[in-house]
């Protein structure tokens, strides 16, 4: 139920209550109901005001700041087509950074490990994650240790459940990384019978 919705419905149970000759003993509760819903309404309202107002402020932030950025942007472009070198951009109070060299080959995924899922039928894998490059995962399933392999996975996170699986039967799995220098080896594979 939202607090709208509350409100909503404890304001006609205080109306109802209050003067009820069938519920006279209750006046007292029913009055600090009352108290307490009026106050809830009261602070709803601020909120609903105070995000209102967050809001639009938050919208004059983002735009001043995308402002700020593109004229930084305007003058680091006018400064580097004067000069690429690097002291006198420095000297200028701009951080000059060298390209960065590409990420070799990638390693193969360390530590996987299989654990039983919640419920039926899944396994849940996880992995170490690799730090940098990698762009995605991907993670295989087999019967058996020689496969035939099928996947399971592809996602950005170093876990994953695997569902869909046979209870009882017993999987292998296997995991790579994919980063722009391309694959990585498969993972040494792990082994887990379905939940």
């Amino acid at each position: 139920m939202t607090i709208d919705d509350e409100i909503a419905c404890l304001g006609p149970i205080v109306t109802k209550m209050t003067g009820n000759a069938a519920s006279t003993t209750l006046a007292t509760k029913t009055t600090a109901l009352g108290t307490a819903t009026t106050a809830l309404s009261t602070a709803n309202a601020d909120y609903l005001a105070a995000m209102q107002t967050a809001q639009q402020k938050l919208t004059l932030r983002d735009t001043a700041r995308a402002t700020a950025e593109n004229a930084a942007r305007a003058l680091a472009t006018g400064a580097e087509s004067l000069t690429t070198d690097a002291a006198t951009l420095q000297s200028g109070g701009w951080d000059y950074q060298a390209d960065r060299a590409p990420v070799g080959q990638l390693p193969q995924p360390a530590n996987l490990a299989a654990s039983g899922g919640d419920l039926d039928g899944t396994v849940d894998l996880t992995w170490d994650a690799i730090r940098r490059g990698v762009q995605s995962y991907v993670a295989e399933q087999a019967t058996a240790p020689s496969g035939p392999w099928a996947q399971c996975y592809v996602g950005k996170a170093s876990k994953c459940t695997v569902t869909g699986l046979t209870s009882g039967t017993q999987y292998w799995f296997r995991v790579r990384a994919i980063g722009a220098a391309g694959l990585s080896a498969w993972s040494d594979p792990a082994t887990k019978r379905a939940t």
